[in-house]
């Protein structure tokens, strides 16, 4: 073990561990608090300025310029959006928030795919979302503990009271958004070659997963677990075989029976669709009736601004009864809906390029293809920019697939694996 360590660190200059050891470490705060995941995003940052030179960095970030520009533009919309605003504050907070759509790719992009390890990247995001498990769970245990009736309060680890927002309640974090990561960890689990070995060992793959389906229910994230259905499924049917349309039954089976168990998540898939198929997902007319106050103001082509987008959803909430959502301010929850709404057909048109600009410089290959759908379902459910863990999210994972599988790393990738066979 020394040995290694050694070894390791003879063969790795110490600007090179600096920046290992830093991206491990911001992916695995991304679920914990913001503030800390903040704070070590800066050190992520300062590690890659030591390693590489500007005329490096240069030539790397050339070869992918595209999606970096594209991003740059993504971003572009939010200054556009305080452009055409008339709350300037609540729209120069969102630039402020969205500004690491420019940093993390400008950071990523610039690096080649050498210069990260996707496995260990996996292994770090996994150990953080399991450190905040472990957190909320000791929250949760510590309040049954502490109730005058501990064997009656323990019946209620089932109820929204210990489930959804409550669950996260000690990381201070969002549900879904914790959910997603989750699912991205699944997913690469269940999915990556470097995980081969793993996954012959089934005992040792099911208790390793179990943790993380129990809390994936727990945070009653309807979206986050139609993403791991929707990606089991298409991983089967790319590769169909018999035994794993079993493994997806008793997914799927398995995934009932804790939505009934834990009812609230259960409450909250029944209320999508009636039994005569009426769609009553509580979001779909709210939905409706932002764009019938959007088609009302006219702004069909800039929006009305970022800054204006919250007033907007709150007058539609207002006039559609839509109590809780008013007084709780929520906004679109629809980041296609939020782009219409703040910045017009431009802005819908503008995200959805960045999406097919992924799809084309990755091809969906390997884990591409998981955070792909991901993010397409994702960004029809939440506003997935709202929040700047959802931007950590999307900005990193997003620059790190193009570095990873794009056309140029792949080519690298095939002749590394023929020079293996010709020494074979």
């Amino acid at each position: 073990m020394i040995k290694d360590i050694r070894n390791y660190w003879n063969n790795n200059p110490p600007r090179r561990v600096f920046f290992e050891a830093s991206t491990y470490l911001f992916v695995a705060t991304l679920p914990l608090w913001e503030n800390l995941n903040t704070i070590v995003l800066w050190f992520f940052v300062a590690s890659s300025l030591f390693l590489l030179k500007p005329k490096e960095r240069l030539q790397n970030l050339k070869g992918n310029k595209t999606a970096f520009y594209f991003l740059a533009v993504l971003y572009f919309m939010f200054v556009l959006g305080w452009f055409f605003s008339t709350d300037v504050k609540d729209a120069l907070r969102d630039m402020e928030r969205t500004l690491t759509l420019l940093l993390i790719p400008l950071i990523v992009l610039s690096h080649k795919k050498e210069d990260f390890n996707l496995k260990k990247i996996y292994i770090s995001l996994g150990t953080g979302l399991f450190i905040g498990m472990v957190i909320c769970w000791g929250f949760i245990i510590e309040s049954i503990l502490t109730n005058a009736t501990p064997w009656v309060q323990a019946g209620y680890f089932f109820k929204w009271i210990y489930n959804g927002w409550n669950a996260l309640k000690p990381l201070e974090g969002h549900p879904s958004y914790f959910a997603i990561m989750i699912v991205i960890f699944i997913l690469g689990i269940i999915r990556m070659r470097e995980f081969v070995n793993l996954r012959r060992h089934k005992l040792k793959l099911l208790l390793l997963l179990a943790p993380f389906f129990l809390f994936l229910i727990e945070t009653s994230s309807r979206i986050g677990v139609i993403c791991l259905i929707v990606m089991v499924v298409i991983t089967i049917f790319r590769k169909l075989e018999i035994k794993k349309i079993f493994y997806l039954i008793g997914l799927i089976a398995t995934l009932a029976i804790l939505s009934i168990k834990f009812d609230y998540l259960g409450s909250k898939f029944s209320a999508i669709v009636d039994s005569q198929g009426n769609i009553t997902l509580d979001r779909y007319p709210r939905w409706i009736a932002i764009l019938s106050e959007f088609n009302a103001r006219g702004n069909y082509i800039f929006g009305i601004g970022t800054g204006d987008a919250q007033a907007l959803y709150d007058l539609a909430y207002s006039k559609g009864g839509f109590d809780i959502a008013l007084n709780n301010h929520y906004n679109a929850h629809n980041q296609y809906l939020e782009f219409l709404v703040s910045n017009g057909i431009l802005g819908l048109f503008v995200y959805i390029t960045v999406l097919l600009i992924f799809l084309r410089k990755t091809g969906l290959e390997g884990e591409a293809l998981s955070f792909f759908v991901i993010i397409a379902l994702f960004s029809f459910s939440e506003s997935i920019f709202g929040l700047s863990k959802g931007v950590f999210i999307f900005a990193f994972f997003y620059s790190l697939f193009i570095v990873w599988y794009s056309k140029k790393a792949q080519k690298i990738n095939q002749n590394e694996v023929n020079q293996n066979i010709c020494v074979e």
